[in-house]
């Protein structure tokens, strides 16, 4: 039974197949990355969502790819127990798994009046992460922003007019940190786009003493998927913006970036316009591309010497309801997701995750952005250091790592035709390297998001490493890795008409995939599972027989290995 499925294709390396190399030097001295991740919004919407789809797409998924660092929208001064609560059940069951660091965002701050008090709206937030930090234990909350690209209310960027009052504010936030023993630092401005690119400028000259780390997003609206200039642009300005954080020994984060191009003369908006069929559609070409240059812009703030980079989002929004409150414990719930989560989900329409969330068709498939971030993520974690690449082939763009461990991780974009690639590595690399591939002609499709198992191994002669790419592909190679057999899963049973199991106790399971008569038909990170619809049904032949299907469950640990 193949749980992956492809699409009908064929891409062959001919004889004649072109060669190129690509050599990652390992110099000196190698900066350190903080990680890549996702703007994870669904952390405020969990009243929103079906036991079905948390469990079984949104924490398998997010545990999955684990990745090591993330933006939330959090962080209000009117946050209220209950939602903070809810928000702190969600860190316990993902951030903490995966050592998340969290850098927090309270969407677009509320209007400011003359009135405004600056000192007790920061004395209201500091007062509430306290609440999460020493009572809740949600100790990865690293990093906290004023505001989403400098809005205020209903106008964006309102800062970038009021310049004084951003800086009061960062600089009375501080102090409420400091009162309140948080060890959080302030990044800032948070600015997007490279026409406020000199907003860095701004903040390295007026509040440098306030800030930990600068922070800049770029979304890419105007370029075709392959176009070189995407990742020359990206490279250039935060080559530039690092170099300026680092004269004052700070840091830059990518803080948000994306990939919509140019699929009309009028563009896309990034989060509330999905009309364009051929962005979202996993069968468009378009669409099978995007993935791969959304990926080569996470690598290229890795190569500049950015600390971090988020991309928007790891899962689809739901679709906007109106915002009103209620007597019901679940109305009020409800209202409080569209209170924090962002600007309200009445004004947002996003449809830029990993996978979609439509409760009215069940519809929670992957996009192909699964296929090409869910290993990005994955493999390049916090507290690596990269090595820097060069290469003779100007169709292709590279990242690579090693771990404190020891072990690396690389990445390969071919815009060109397929090809042998030769990677020259000055690291050791002491066991073969497990290759993971997305082809954009014949992605990855799996029906319960799992990310595509790996194509094989190769192994390195000294220092070289030999491999196939397809043409516009995206292809992994990583000694990070154990290669084991996850623990056996007992006591497998029905009651009432729901499968259910032990929990495993192997420390290094993540999720479950779950199988009648050889046949998968889900995978999450429950410990039972209910059986109702078509996919569990036995077949007609084994009805009219009175054959009872046979039930098993499998532990996929962090590496992928799945029990045999």
């Amino acid at each position: 039974m193949r749980r992956f499925a492809f699409l009908a294709c064929v891409v062959a390396l001919s004889a004649g197949a072109s060669e190129s190399r690509v050599v990652f030097d390992k110099p000196a001295q190698r900066w350190l990355w903080g990680g890549f991740g996702f703007h994870n919004s669904e952390a405020t919407m969990t009243p929103l969502m079906s036991e079905e789809f948390r469990d079984q797409r949104v924490l398998k998924t997010f545990r999955e790819i684990s990745p090591t660092y993330s933006r939330v929208f959090a962080g209000y001064w009117d946050w209220t127990r209950e939602a903070m609560d809810r928000f702190a059940d969600y860190y316990d069951a993902t951030f903490r798994h995966a050592g998340t660091t969290l850098y927090l965002v309270p969407g677009r701050m509320p209007v400011i009046t003359d009135d405004f008090d600056a000192e007790s709206y920061c004395e209201a937030v500091a007062t509430r992460l306290e609440y999460l930090v020493k009572e809740r234990k949600c100790t990865k909350i690293r990093y906290y922003c004023l505001s989403n690209e400098l809005s205020v209310g209903p106008t964006y960027a309102w800062f970038a007019k009021h310049w004084d009052k951003y800086a009061e504010i960062n600089r009375e936030m501080q102090r409420a940190f400091m009162r309140h023993g948080l060890d959080i630092g302030l990044q800032t401005p948070d600015s997007s786009g490279y026409s406020r690119m000199a907003d860095i400028d701004w903040a390295i000259t007026n509040i440098n003493e306030q800030t930990d780390t600068y922070c800049w997003h770029c979304y890419e609206r105007s370029l075709q998927p392959g176009d070189p200039a995407l990742y020359a642009n990206l490279s250039t300005a935060l080559t530039n913006l690092v170099s300026k954080a680092l004269r004052k020994e700070k840091r830059l984060s990518l803080g948000e970036f994306g990939f919509t191009g140019k699929i009309t003369p009028y563009g896309q908006g990034c989060m509330r316009d999905d009309g364009h069929d051929a962005f979202r559609h996993p069968g468009s070409e378009f669409s099978r591309r995007a993935a791969i240059s959304r990926a080569e812009m996470g690598l290229a703030a890795l190569n500049a010497g950015a600390v971090s980079a988020v991309s928007w989002t790891m899962v689809d929004y739901p679709d906007p309801f109106l915002r009103e409150d209620g007597d019901t414990p679940e109305e009020k719930a409800r209202y409080d997701v569209a209170r924090f989560s962002g600007f309200g989900l009445d004004v947002r329409y996003n449809k830029n995750g990993l996978f979609r969330w439509c409760d009215e068709e069940r519809d929670y498939s992957s996009y192909p952005d699964l296929y090409t971030m869910g290993y990005l993520m994955k493999l390049f974690r916090k507290d690596a250091r990269v090595l820097p690449y060069t290469t003779d082939d100007d169709t292709l763009r590279a990242g690579g790592v090693t771990n404190p461990n020891g072990t690396a991780s690389f990445a390969i974009v071919n815009w060109g035709e397929a090809k042998k690639v030769t990677l020259v590595v000055r690291h050791p690399l002491d066991k073969p390297l497990r290759v993971y591939e997305y082809d954009s002609e014949c992605p990855p499709v799996n029906p319960f998001n799992d990310l595509q198992p790996m194509k094989g191994t190769v192994s390195a002669v000294k220092d070289e490493v030999v491999v196939s790419v397809p043409a516009r592909s995206l292809t992994f190679l990583t000694t990070d890795y154990v290669d084991r057999q996850p623990s056996a899963i007992t006591k497998i049973r029905i009651v009432n008409g729901r499968l259910g199991w032990a929990p495993c106790e192997d420390p290094e399971h993540v999720y479950y995939r779950v199988f009648t008569d050889g046949r998968q038909i889900a995978s999450t990170v429950a410990t039972s599972l209910e059986l109702g619809g078509s996919q569990f049904t036995a077949t007609a032949a084994d009805a009219i027989n009175c054959v009872p299907p046979v039930f098993s469950v499998k532990s996929v640990d962090k590496w992928g290995n799945v029990r045999r």
